[in-house]
């Protein structure tokens, strides 16, 4: 009794001692229904005074537990019940949150947490410490219920009312009244039994609600003003940093997301959505471009989560976000064996395989990739998502390889509603439905082709090859073999005088002792196998002579091979030809009707049916080469088909048509030189013909197109990016995509943009546009060189690591070194006098490559002096081309000079001319002989595969000496240079 008279002394010292720091109370104005009009509720009693001790205790014990507490749980009810349903794809950047708004609107239950919160505040005193409790509440649970307005309003009346006080008055937020600091927040003090105040996080929510309403820049100067808070709390860091994170999600800032959302992994919201955000968190990073940071918090990750589907994708993505090095890929797919191998994830090797064929995939190792994506639908056990998923990936390597009736085969396995994104899901439609005639038609070819390539044989051994091929198909639908006597029924057998007598089943039973026949196993075993070795393996279903009933028969039977003799179809030509060939043979096979005189007849022995098989095969290419070029836009397969074509049947009604076509596919691939080698057959053998006309009106129609406005906007950015005005060109470029899409691009527009972003090190841009280039350009000579750039660029740290730490071995002082001495030298006073003829024999004629004597013209400003035997360098002249492009320009040529003349040291330099032009200078040669065969090889070699980005318009070659080039860039007289070079060697530059 004394314990309990203690104890209630002590709660009530300690309400006394707590009065002074109850929260601030507020009053509710309320209009109230007639019939309770005369009823006064709780917060209506609630005075100006200070709320006593005992009915504080009261006050705050039945707010709490009767209705703070049973809101709370609902509401986390309604969210827990919405991330039950959510289900994250992890082959995709996770949604921030794992639950929707949308099914938290839905659910009932937030009309029963409002009336709580009401109910709360309405029959309760004012002055209690569970207010602002109620009032958050309410405010989130109408932010689930996405009615943002009315949240927005409570969010706010709470952040008023509940604001810091003085004696009763509002201190204005922000304000010096509040301190020498500035602060929105309310500064906390540790409390034993009173509960935190609530506004600091109200102020978050506040942020987050606008944040849903689509105003970042609100939410963003309230989330700026807490993070630099002195007085906001410690323990809502991570609800902030989760939050502004959100913000950088929303808007795409992955690398700031990624960071906030780091700091937030300490939330103490349960195991799961640790492990979750983490992932999120490696995501992000790995959008940003931040592989090592990406990995670690993968592993994390896999270490915590308690679901083995994310601890798979976390540990693969682990392996993926791995630094890339020479062996990378190598690497990648160890690890991911050594992880198939596991327990722990031996019901996800089919997952792990089709990674792994990912993975492979990317650096171009097709056969190893096919080989793992045939794993990976080996082990898939029951997930039809992955099996889409797996078989998808090998339609698209048996169509890289290419095998179309392969490839259609794994594409008809795919559910497109369980694809990863809506990408492979057009790419799938637009695939299946062309390669449903494309495999026709490879099937009619193969087909024709083998029956073709068998009615070239000798003739014994075609014979023996079409009885070898009978007997294999008769065995594989339990048919005896052909026998030469003609066939009757054992049933029905003809009398000496023709009449049909029918044959006693029961004979042997007749005139012997014994069982009845159904009752004797002897007897019956010998008649199965005499109906067996007669009729062959018949089901045991009525009207078994049907096709629908046998073929089910043969085709379980065909998969075997019970008589282990002479049954491998496959080594033989007629083969899988002779079953998947057309309908009329199919057909006759499937009906028993395979004999030597069957198969014989389908072999086109005479001319007639030469022409016929001919013909099957010449639509077959033809047609296959429209699906490709025009369904598909696979322009290099639609090439191979038409040169197929021309090459098998060049005398066909088609091939005028497939050369105008083949026309058009090499010039979608930028192909120029074979485009007018095509054009040129055309008009030679095809003068007069209607494809012809067409491709004359197209070279008409030229120009035209040329004054295209889009034609000329990206030419005038192209220009932009090459002049450097690389904001002009970039903000010119955003409009002209926006207008036209991605149509007008060329290749030289898109490496031009990338070695831009490349400069300024913007890799992630760079790589991303070098990929558009390699996918819209695949067959150009620029594709190549950004696959190159792509992967270096991927691995840029390394490489800058291995050159910072390179320990360079000057040469010896006495080994010479060839150097273009840029400066000035000394003039030349003494010039040898020659004559004009000596230098130009005759008009248009070349120079001699042996010319050893001198040879002078005076130019319009200052003496050029030309001399043949001075050591000369071969010039790039650059019209007006930004340094970028021009230290490209150097690096072209070093390259090019590296394979092509790898014996050689060619010394490449550049010099700035004037404001418009500069000149990029390889050498010195030793002589003008030297240095024209030099320019003579490289000069057809630079639109195509040397500077193929750089307009020939931009560029022009010629040689000077180092005399003359002191001139010019003393002069700037480019023009009086090429005269004088003109007289003396014309025809050349």
């Amino acid at each position: 009794m004394q314990f309990a008279r203690c104890l209630l002394l002590y709660v009530l010292i300690m309400h006394v001692h707590f009065t002074a720091n109850a929260q601030p109370g507020t009053t509710v104005d309320l209009k109230k229904p007639e019939k309770y009009a005369s009823r006064t509720l709780g917060s209506e009693k609630t005075t100006d005074g200070k709320i006593r001790p005992v009915k504080r205790f009261y006050q705050n014990t039945i707010t709490h537990y009767n209705y703070v507490f049973n809101a709370s749980e609902r509401l986390n009810e309604i969210v827990e019940r919405a991330k039950q349903v959510f289900k994250d794809d992890y082959t995709k950047l996770l949604p921030y949150y794992n639950y929707s708004l949308d099914v938290t609107a839905a659910d009932n239950d937030i009309d029963t947490v409002i009336y709580k919160c009401n109910a709360g505040i309405l029959l309760h005193d004012l002055r209690n410490d569970w207010v602002d409790d109620l009032y958050l509440l309410m405010g989130r649970a109408y932010y689930l219920r996405k009615n943002f307005d009315s949240a927005e309003r409570v969010f706010a009346y709470l952040n008023y009312a509940f604001a810091p006080k003085d004696e009763g008055y509002d201190l204005p937020v922000g304000s010096n009244e509040t301190g020498t600091e500035f602060s929105i927040a309310t500064k906390e003090k540790k409390k034993l039994l009173s509960p935190q105040p609530k506004r600091n996080e109200d102020i978050i929510w506040i942020a987050k609600n606008y944040i849903e309403e689509d105003k970042p820049h609100e939410a963003s100067a309230i989330l700026e003003m807490l993070r630099y808070d002195p007085h906001f709390p410690e323990r809502l860091r991570p609800l902030l940093h989760e939050t502004i994170g959100y913000l950088f999600y929303k808007s795409g800032t992955y690398d700031s997301a990624a960071y906030h959302l780091s700091e937030a992994t300490s939330m103490d919201d349960g195991k799961p959505d640790k492990a979750r955000r983490e992932f999120l968190t490696a995501q992000l990073f790995m959008a940003a471009g931040l592989k090592k940071e990406a990995e670690d918090y993968f592993t994390r990750s896999a270490d915590h989560t308690v679901d083995p589907y994310m601890a798979v994708y976390a540990s693969l993505n682990a392996i993926n976000a791995a630094e890339d090095s020479s062996d990378a890929t190598d690497k990648k797919v160890t690890s991911l064996l050594k992880l198939a191998k596991k327990d722990r994830y031996v019901a996800y090797r089919d997952l792990i395989y089709y990674t792994a064929a990912q993975v492979l995939m990317q650096s171009h190792n097709y056969e190893q990739a096919y080989r793992f994506a045939k794993q990976s639908i080996k082990y898939n056990v029951n997930n039809p998502t992955q099996r889409s998923r797996s078989f998808m990936l090998l339609g698209d390597l048996e169509y890289v390889r290419p095998d179309y009736l392969l490839a259609k085969a794994a594409y008809d396995s795919v559910d497109a509603g369980n694809l990863a994104n809506a990408e492979d899901e057009a790419r799938l439609t637009a695939r299946l439905a062309a390669l449903q005639v494309i495999a026709a038609n490879v099937t009619i070819i193969n087909t024709e082709d083998s029956l073709q390539s068998v009615a070239r044989m000798p003739e014994a051994a075609r014979t023996a090859l079409i009885k070898k091929t009978v007997r294999q198909l008769r065995r594989a639908q339990g048919l005896k073999d052909e026998d030469s006597a003609v066939f009757i029924n054992p049933a029905v057998q003809l009398t000496g005088n023709n009449n049909t007598a029918a044959n006693d089943l029961f004979a042997a039973q007749a005139s012997a002792k014994g069982d009845w026949y159904f009752n004797n196993n002897a007897l019956k075993s010998s008649g199965y196998a005499g109906f067996r070795s007669t009729w062959g393996n018949r089901p045991d279903v009525d009207n078994w002579r049907r096709i629908a009933a046998v073929s089910k028969q043969i085709a379980a039977a065909s998969q075997g091979n019970p008589e282990g003799n002479d049954t491998d179809i496959a080594d033989s030509p007629l083969g899988d030809p002779m079953l998947n060939a057309g309908k009329s043979i199919k057909d006759n096979i499937m009906n028993g009707q395979i004999s030597y005189d069957v198969l014989m007849s389908y072999l086109p022995l005479t001319e007639e049916k030469l022409k016929e098989s001919n013909k099957k095969m010449a639509e077959g290419f033809f047609n296959n080469g429209k699906k490709f070029q025009d369904d598909l836009e696979d322009y290099n397969a639609a090439i191979n088909a038409y040169d197929s074509l021309l090459t098998r049947f060049p005398d066909d009604t088609h091939a005028e048509e497939a050369l105008l076509n083949l026309y058009y596919c090499y010039n979608k691939l930028g192909k120029k030189v074979s485009a007018d080698s095509v054009a040129s057959i055309m008009r030679t053998k095809y003068k007069d013909g209607k494809f012809t006309a067409i491709l004359n009106s197209l070279k008409k129609s030229k120009k035209t197109a040329e004054e295209d406005p889009a034609t000329k906007e990206y030419e005038r950015i192209y220009n932009l990016f090459i002049e450097g005005k690389f904001d002009e060109a970039k903000a010119a470029k955003t409009v002209a995509d926006s207008l036209y899409g991605n149509s007008h691009w060329t290749p030289q527009l898109l490496f031009i943009e990338s070695i831009y972003y490349i400069s300024k090190r913007e890799d992630s841009t760079a790589i991303e546009t070098l990929t558009s280039l390699t996918t819209q350009f695949s067959s150009t000579p620029l594709a190549q060189r950004a696959e190159t750039m792509i992967d270096v660029l991927r691995r840029r740290s390394e490489i800058e690591n291995y050159l910072t730490n390179l320990q360079v071995t000057r040469l010896p002082e006495d080994e010479p070194s060839r150097v273009v001495t840029l400066n000035k030298v000394d003039k030349v006073d003494e010039k040898k006098e020659l004559k004009v003829d000596s230098v130009v024999e005759k008009k248009g004629q070349a120079v001699k490559t042996n010319v050893d004597s001198a040879k002078e013209m005076k130019a319009t400003v200052r003496s050029y002096v030309f001399n043949a035997s001075d050591q000369q360098f071969v010039g790039i002249i650059l019209n007006k081309v930004d340094p970028v492009y021009a230290n490209e320009t150097r690096n072209a040529f070093n390259r090019y000079n590296q394979i092509n003349f790898y014996n050689q040291k060619i010394n490449i330099a550049s010099s700035k001319i004037n404001d418009s032009l500069s000149i990029v200078l390889l050498g010195p040669f030793s002589d003008a002989a030297a240095a024209l065969i030099y320019s003579e090889k490289v000069k057809p070699k630079a639109p195509a595969s040397i500077i193929p980005w750089l307009k020939p318009e931009k560029y022009s070659f010629t040689i000077i000496s180092q005399s003359n080039l002191d001139i010019l860039n003393d002069t700037k007289d480019l023009t009086g240079y090429r005269e004088m070079l003109e007289k003396v060697l014309p025809g050349k530059f």
